[in-house]
């Protein structure tokens, strides 16, 4: 599914959108693809209703399902130092359930996760598949996108880090 934004601006052309898809192989529904697309505009909230029914209703066609008892998959939506709390990362859980206490490893750092809440800021304990979360614990700031995992102990998470490191560097150079 892709959402075309800003559609509430003056001389918005949603269709010049939709013709540039191609060009980056997405090919939506109106030219005979399989992508659906949908007119939304962030700002004024017009659209959100029928983006939401439509990710529900390719949900169902697509029978997707997470399994909570699985192993953990997790990725980091966006991730900040903050002041008084150190590295803060939002985390939505794709598979498995986050616990308080598991030892992650997030990008190319690791930490034991010391605080959990979600969107209302209430502390919550375990977070379960489509759930997104804040936690508190990493021992530095991870970039979006990162994947997250669990790892067995402090050990196997710091290493597991540690190698991601060197293979960030060694790509870099």
């Amino acid at each position: 599914i892709v959402a075309v934004n800003k559609i509430d601006k003056p001389g918005a052309m949603p269709e010049r959108v939709l013709s540039q898809l191609p060009e980056h192989n997405v090919i939506p529904e109106a030219f005979g693809g399989q992508v659906i697309t949908a007119p939304v505009s962030a700002l004024t909230g017009e659209g959100v209703p029928e983006l939401l029914e439509l990710i529900i209703l390719q949900s169902d066609v697509m029978e997707l399902k997470a399994d909570p008892k699985g192993d953990f998959k997790g990725v980091v939506v966006e991730a900040k130092l903050d002041r008084g709390r150190g590295p803060v990362a939002t985390i939505l859980v794709k598979e498995g359930t986050l616990k308080i206490g598991d030892n992650v490893v997030v990008g190319t750092t690791h930490g034991k996760i010391k605080a959990m809440t979600n969107h209302l800021g209430e502390r919550l304990t375990t977070a379960g598949p489509s759930t997104p979360v804040e936690i508190l614990g990493l021992g530095d700031v991870p970039g979006a996108g990162d994947t997250v995992e669990v790892a067995a102990d402090e050990r196997g998470a710091r290493e597991l880090a540690e190698g991601r490191a060197i293979e960030q560097r060694q790509k870099e150079l």
